[in-house]
């Protein structure tokens, strides 16, 4: 099964289009990204997403899969969502019972990007004072990015004592 570290734009970046929406569980995308989503989420999948916020980078939540939607397939439920991924081509629905919105935000340092082996993240640039150590994690991870079972895991239980 794939699981996915996905990062988010604040809202107010980008004219308060809310997705992830953390309300109703939902997270959608389209083009190429609405691609990966298609081709390696499924049903029991775990996505993480991770945001820039104060010139800090953090964990904000995760969604355990439950439904994968997708505007050939399930055109009608997209619609009738109330969250903004209604308009995207591929739509994630988490579970209630097994998703977490974070009270309390896990900073996405390099403690933890070391623990995440598959982000192979190099931290050279960093070491020689050439870059930031929110824009080497930051720069990494913009693309949706693939994590191990042991990943998923590993932060959830990084996660637990979170809200």
């Amino acid at each position: 099964m794939k699981h996915l570290l996905i990062k988010y734009v604040q809202p107010e970046d980008i004219n308060n289009h809310v997705d992830p929406n953390f309300t109703y569980l939902t997270y959608g995308d389209s083009g190429s990204r609405g691609a990966i989503l298609r081709n390696k989420i499924e049903i029991g999948s775990y996505i993480f997403f991770h945001t820039s916020y104060n010139q800090k980078e953090y964990l904000t939540a995760y969604f355990y899969v439950e439904k994968l939607l997708t505007k050939e397939k399930n055109q009608a439920e997209i619609a009738n969502l109330i969250a903004d991924s209604k308009n995207d081509d591929v739509v994630i629905i988490g579970n209630r019972e097994h998703s977490k919105i974070l009270s309390y935000p896990l900073p996405f340092d390099k403690r933890i990007v070391i623990k995440l082996k598959s982000l192979n993240i190099d931290f050279g640039k960093v070491e020689r004072g050439e870059q930031s150590e929110l824009k080497t994690i930051s720069d990494s991870t913009r693309t949706h990015r693939e994590l191990s079972e042991e990943e998923v895991d590993w932060l959830i239980s990084e996660c637990s004592n979170r809200g």
